[in-house]
């Protein structure tokens, strides 16, 4: 399982939906009816602990996704910082 298939499946089974062909990708999970603040507060609580990232009070905040590609692309943006402050570590 990749990470936008183990994020999808965070969404379905926090959200009890399933991604078909009027939920999609792109679709904007607030306005779908599908997310709301605090089901979004624990989403990104658990893309925290399943990708051991840390959030800062702003990224919680300030800085709403609302559908799976925007998720999976912070949370790929999120991996890739996180990488580059480890290789900086190692030298």
């Amino acid at each position: 399982m990749d990470r936008k298939q183990h994020i999808q499946r965070l969404i379905e089974d926090q959200f009890l939906v399933e991604f078909d062909g009027e939920l999609t990708a792109e679709t904007d999970l607030f306005k779908a009816g599908v997310m709301d603040s605090f089901g979004y507060i624990q989403l990104l609580s658990a893309l925290e602990r399943d990708f051991s990232l840390q959030l800062t009070d702003e990224e919680f905040l300030k800085n709403i996704f609302s559908s799976l590609e925007a998720i999976d692309a912070f949370v790929a943006k999120k991996l890739a910082e996180h990488d580059g402050h480890r290789d900086r570590d190692d030298h």
